[in-house]
Parts: C-alpha cells; sequence; structure tokens
C-alpha cells in the first residue's frame, strides 16, 4: 500500500528550459554553460554545485572566470534560474489534493540554493511556503550528494522514518527511477509531455490493485 509519495523538482514539478538558459548565459559573455546543465543530470563544477560541495559564491565566481565581461551576482542569478518554468497550477491543486487524501509528500531533487531561491517564489505565488510544504524536503546541495547515488535513497527513507515499499518515487530520469527500485521503492517514470495528475493517479491505482489481488 502507498502512503507516501516522494516527488522530484525539476522536469516534474518544474518545467526546464534548457536553450533559454544557455542562450541566457550567453548573452551575459559566458558560452562554456552548455557542457554542465543538462535536463536530467549535471556534470562538472555544475554538478559540485548541486552537491554542494562548493557555495553560490564560488559557482558565481568560476562563471566571472569564463566571462568576458565582469558579472554582478544578480545576472549570474538570473542566467541561472532561467532554466526553470513557473510550476503550473494543476500541479499544485494535485499536490493539495494528494495530501487531503492522507498520503505523506515529500520532495526529493537536485537542485541548488540560487535555483531553489526561485522555487521558493513560485510557492509563494500560489500562497504556500515551499519551507513548510513537504513533509521533509531532500534537496542534494543539503545532502552533500546527488542521484541516482543509492545512498540518496537509503538517506531518504532513514531520516524520513518510511519504508521504501510504501512509498512511490516519480522522477522524470530513468537512472533516478531505476536506483530507486533496486533498493525497493515503488517508481513512476513520468514524460514531461503527459499530465502529471493522471499519471500519479493512475500509478496509485494501479499499485492498490496489485496490493489486493
Amino acid at each position: 500500500m502507498v502512503n507516501n509519495i516522494v516527488f522530484d523538482l525539476g522536469g516534474v514539478l518544474v518545467g526546464l528550459n534548457r536553450v533559454r538558459c544557455l542562450d541566457n548565459f550567453k548573452k551575459i559573455g559566458f558560452s562554456d554553460f552548455e557542457n554542465t546543465l543538462s535536463e536530467y543530470h549535471q556534470g562538472g563544477y555544475f554538478l559540485d554545485y548541486e552537491k554542494g560541495t562548493i557555495s553560490s559564491e564560488e559557482f558565481r565566481e568560476i562563471i566571472r572566470g569564463g566571462a568576458v565581461h565582469p558579472l554582478a551576482d544578480d545576472e549570474i542569478d538570473s542566467a541561472l534560474v532561467s532554466f526553470l518554468e513557473n510550476i503550473p497550477k494543476y500541479k499544485i491543486d494535485l499536490l493539495l489534493s494528494l495530501r487531503e487524501r492522507g498520503y505523506s509528500i515529500y520532495l526529493l531533487s537536485n537542485s541548488n540554493e540560487i535555483c531553489i531561491r526561485e522555487v521558493r517564489d513560485f510557492f509563494i505565488g500560489y500562497g504556500l511556503d515551499f519551507d513548510t510544504f513537504f513533509v521533509k524536503r531532500f534537496l542534494s546541495y543539503e545532502m552533500k550528494m546527488a542521484k541516482p547515488d543509492p545512498e540518496v535513497f537509503l538517506k531518504v527513507l532513514k531520516e524520513a522514518r518510511i519504508e521504501a515499499e510504501e512509498t512511490l518515487f516519480v522522477d522524470d530520469y530513468r537512472p533516478n527511477i531505476e536506483s530507486a527500485a533496486e533498493i525497493g521503492f515503488k517508481t513512476l517514470l513520468y514524460d514531461v509531455n503527459d499530465n502529471l495528475a493522471e499519471r500519479v493517479d493512475n500509478a496509485l491505482e494501479s499499485f492498490s490493485k496489485i496490493e489486493s489481488s
């Protein structure tokens, strides 16, 4: 029986616009970001930033070091957060509905301090507090580790005090799904072109039928 649902953030709740982000970095004079920015799993210094092994200021200094002219913090931050699309209202409605139906809702995201600040504003726009909305948030830069490392999922189970077999994990990146499934999570591989509410409801119904058979 599913009692808990763990959602990924980027690509699942928040849309991602890689092309816009890369264009904005080029506009401010930094053209090397495409080698580190992926819609699924980051690399290089950006992965270091998302794993919390370098600070926001250290990340900005790396960008400044490769730019053709001096950059202010807000220029770098604005280019970075342009990777994110606002959360559609129907997804907020889905999360609220799931909570009302008795599910414990968690967040597990490979993300960084600058982007999470923008996500907080998305939630504020709906009159919600991102910091208290979920039962618990697991963010890579705070955890000092990133998906698909199996240790990430083990840490979620331990700190949330939940059981893998009672938990549905929703993500748009197959290696993350496979890592969670190996530990025993029920999983849903989400396609960004699908309706998230329909996919989650169908998955919950399917798992319920399996459990009752």
